[in-house]
C-alpha cells in the first residue's frame, strides 16, 4: 500500500497510472524470475488503489493458456 500512496503523493490530481499485475487469488504468492511475486484479484486490487486516492477508469485482463494470467488497471489521482 505504502508503495500506491506515494505515487497518489506525487501525481497532481487527475494525473494518471497505468498499473499492471498478475491475476489471480489474493496475495496468493509464486516464484518469478527475479523474486517472489503476488497474484491480486482485479476487484481487490482497484479497491487497495481506490483507498490510496485514485479513481480506477478501466481495468483489462489477459489469459493465453500457458502463460500467466495478467492485468492492466488505469487509474486517476482523485481531485
Amino acid at each position: 500500500m505504502i508503495p500506491l500512496l506515494e505515487f497518489a503523493r506525487v501525481l497532481r490530481p487527475g494525473g494518471t497510472l497505468l498499473l499492471g499485475y498478475f491475476d489471480g487469488a489474493e496475495g496468493e504468492p509464486f516464484d518469478h524470475a527475479v523474486v517472489r511475486a503476488y497474484r491480486w484479484p482485479t476487484r481487490e486490487l482497484s479497491a487497495v488503489l481506490e483507498d490510496a486516492g485514485f479513481d480506477v477508469i478501466e481495468t483489462h485482463r489477459r489469459t493465453e493458456r500457458g502463460h500467466r494470467d495478467v492485468g492492466a488497471i488505469l487509474c486517476e489521482r482523485a481531485r
